[in-house]
């Protein structure tokens, strides 16, 4: 084994565990699971003007109003959500947003909130309490991913050191 070889694969150890120690502690350390509480979240009604799926959810705007708002992927429902946000021409559509978190995509100067709830007419067509059980289902995942990152470095680390010391001679 060169030292090339030993000091790359004992630097993707460190990061591995790094990235696992990093993970676990961001899971640990989130409110909610990083979903945000119904408190928090503000309520606004309009008629849309236009909406779109893309990679990671559904955006939408509402006519007259600068605001727009994505649906994020993670809380499932795209399709019902996108569905009844594109029939529901000329009715009032109820949303709850989140207000004080914004993003923007790197490619474009639009701002969007994202949305949790979603209203067509008073209907209820995708509620808060399942997009919160979707978002943390999602994370049940977390503990393998670290548990994978962890290992996977400790594995690495040592099968290098191990390796090292028998090729250096």
């Amino acid at each position: 084994m060169t030292k090339f070889t030993y000091y790359k694969n004992l630097s993707l150890s460190v990061i591995s565990i790094a990235l696992g120690l990093a993970i676990g502690f961001v899971n640990l350390n989130q409110l909610n699971s990083g979903f945000p509480f119904k408190s928090d979240l503000v309520e606004k009604s309009g008629l849309v003007d236009w909406a779109q799926a893309h990679d990671y959810g559904i955006r939408f705007g509402f006519v007259n109003d600068p605001m727009n708002f994505n649906y994020p992927s993670k809380s499932n429902g795209q399709g019902i959500v996108e569905e009844s946000l594109l029939k529901s021409k000329d009715q009032l559509v109820t949303i709850l947003f989140e207000a004080s978190d914004t993003h923007s995509p790197i490619y474009s100067s639009k701002i969007y909130h994202n949305f949790f709830e979603l209203k067509v007419n008073g209907l209820l067509v995708r509620s808060y309490e399942k997009s919160e059980q979707a978002w943390k289902s999602d994370n049940k995942l977390t503990p393998f991913i670290v548990a994978l990152f962890l290992i996977g470095g400790t594995y690495i680390w040592r099968k290098t050191k191990k390796e090292y010391k028998y090729t250096r001679y």
